[in-house]
């Protein structure tokens, strides 16, 4: 597996995120300047409300476009078969219904890619699952909740 890709993948994933971001930041600041929004009472505060939503869709714009200077500049680890699970680990597990899930450990997470014809779930080292599988090695096995219902997946390989 070519990991600069999948990061390649992660990325353009968060430039869209990005690019909705800016698209709805610059719709709330259109509403807030807007003439037809300025309060004819004290009661009316419609534009007042879309100046605080732009103001936080910008703080979001900042804290995302951070990311993607951090994750841009991060090198995901390569893996031999006989490491164990570590932040930049792409696991695949199998579960007792022979279920294949791929997950990749990286500075971004809560989201799912489509990579190479397998979708490949995205998690952070924040995240429960990621402490569930940090420090096992192929071969082991670990209760998960992936999908809404609880299995047991043994790990098959490490990347």
């Amino acid at each position: 597996m070519n990991k600069q890709l999948l990061k390649d993948a992660l990325l353009r994933s968060l430039d869209e995120e990005i690019n909705a971001a800016l698209v709805a930041a610059g719709e709330a600041h259109a509403t807030a300047s807007h003439g037809e929004n300025k309060p004819e009472n004290q009661y009316d505060t419609l534009a007042l409300e879309a100046a605080y939503l732009a103001h936080g869709q910008s703080e979001r714009i900042l804290q995302l476009q951070q990311t993607r200077i951090n994750l841009s500049r991060w090198v995901a680890p390569t893996f031999n078969e006989d490491d164990s699970v570590r932040m930049g680990a792409c696991v695949v597990l199998l579960s007792e219904t022979d279920e294949e899930r791929q997950i990749f450990i990286a500075p971004l997470g809560g989201r799912e890619l489509d990579f190479e014809g397998q979708k490949i779930l995205v998690v952070n080292q924040e995240a429960p699952i990621t402490r569930r599988l940090i420090g096992l090695s192929v071969g082991d096995e670990v209760e998960l909740t992936l999908g809404g219902r609880s299995a047991v997946w043994e790990l098959l390989a490490i990347h």
